[in-house]
C-alpha cells in the first residue's frame, strides 16, 4: 500500500476512534445505577427510587421519559432529594414530575440548595405538600411496606440557614438542630433513612444511627474517567471529591449519592444523568 494511503486510513481511523469517544463520553441519555444492600431489620425486600439534582430539567415531554422509567424500576418509596427545583430554571418541569408521581408511590422530599437560591423555598415545598408528598424538616416519618415498618427522616439543605460566625466561618445552627430532632426520632428496631442533600457532611451521618443515608449535590463530579476518576469536581468539596456518587461504607451504616438527573451547558462526561434504585435485602 501506497505511503500517502496509508498516511489517509491512519487518520480516518483515528479521527472515527476520536468521534466514537466522544460520543460514548457526552452521551447524556437516561441511565439507572441499581445497589443492593441487606438489613437485619427487615424480613422481605424493599425498593427504594432516588431521585435528585433534577434541577427543572426535561426528560421528554411532560418527563415522559422519566415516568416511563420511574413506573418500569415499580419502586415502593421514592426519595426526592433536593434540587429538584432549580433557581433559575422555570419550575413546571419538575412539578409536572412530582405531581404526577405522587398519587403512585410513597414520596418524601428534603430541599436543595437551589431551592433556597430561588428564594421560593417556602412556596415549592407547600406545592410538593399539595401533591401529597411529605417533605421532611429535621423530622421522620414511619411508613410500612409489606407489612414492615420503614423510618424515613429528612433535613433540609443548610444553605436555608448558614451564617458566618465571629471567625468568619460559615456555621448553620438551624441544620445541626434539624440534624438532632431526627437522631432523637429514630427507632433502632426499624431500618432507617435519612435523606439530606449533602454528602460531604459525611461527619455528621457517621455513627449517627441511620441504616441508611441518602445524598446528592454532587453532580457525580461532573467529569468523570471510568475506572480512574470518580469526579473532578463537586461543590463543597472542591477538585477530586470523595463523595462525588457510589456508595460509601460508613461501618455501622451506608451511604449512597445520586449523581443527579441535571442536565445543563456544564457538560457532563462519562457521567449520564442517573435513576438510583437500592433494592435492600433481608439479611439473617
Amino acid at each position: 500500500m501506497e505511503p500517502q494511503k496509508k498516511k489517509f486510513i491512519s487518520y480516518v481511523v483515528l479521527i472515527v476512534a476520536i468521534v466514537a469517544l466522544l460520543t460514548v463520553a457526552l452521551w447524556n441519555g437516561l441511565v439507572v445505577k441499581s445497589y443492593v444492600l441487606s438489613s437485619k431489620k427487615l424480613t422481605d425486600p424493599v425498593r427504594l427510587l432516588i431521585l435528585s439534582d433534577l434541577h427543572s430539567s426535561m426528560n421528554g415531554k411532560n418527563q415522559s421519559l422519566l415516568l416511563a422509567k420511574i413506573r418500569e424500576l415499580k419502586p415502593d418509596l421514592v426519595f426526592l432529594v433536593g434540587d429538584v427545583v432549580d433557581d433559575k430554571r422555570p419550575q413546571e418541569g419538575a412539578l409536572q414530575l412530582l405531581e404526577a408521581i405522587a398519587p403512585e408511590y410513597p414520596c418524601f422530599y428534603v430541599t436543595g440548595n437551589h431551592e433556597f437560591w430561588s428564594g421560593r423555598a417556602d412556596n415549592i415545598k407547600n406545592t410538593i405538600r399539595s401533591y401529597g408528598i411529605e417533605v421532611l424538616e429535621g423530622n421522620c416519618e414511619t411508613v410500612t411496606v409489606g407489612g414492615q415498618r420503614i423510618q424515613v427522616c429528612g433535613v433540609d439543605d443548610p444553605d436555608g440557614f448558614e451564617q458566618e460566625n465571629f471567625f468568619g466561618q460559615e456555621i448553620s445552627p438551624e441544620w445541626d438542630e434539624q440534624f438532632e430532632r431526627c437522631k432523637k426520632q429514630l427507632n433502632t428496631d426499624t431500618f432507617s433513612i435519612l435523606l439530606s442533600h449533602r454528602p460531604e457532611r459525611v461527619s455528621y451521618y457517621d455513627g449517627s444511627g441511620f441504616d441508611l443515608v441518602v445524598s446528592g449535590h454532587a453532580h457525580g463530579g461532573q467529569i468523570r474517567v471510568p475506572w480512574l476518576l470518580n469526579g473532578l469536581y463537586a461543590p463543597n468539596q472542591g477538585f477530586l471529591p470523595k463523595y462525588a456518587g457510589g456508595v460509601y461504607d460508613l461501618g455501622s451504616s451506608t451511604m449512597i449519592v445520586s449523581r443527579g438527573l441535571a442536565k445543563s451547558f456544564i457538560p457532563r462526561i462519562f457521567n449520564p444523568p442517573e435513576i438510583v434504585l437500592v433494592s435492600v435485602e433481608p439479611r439473617e
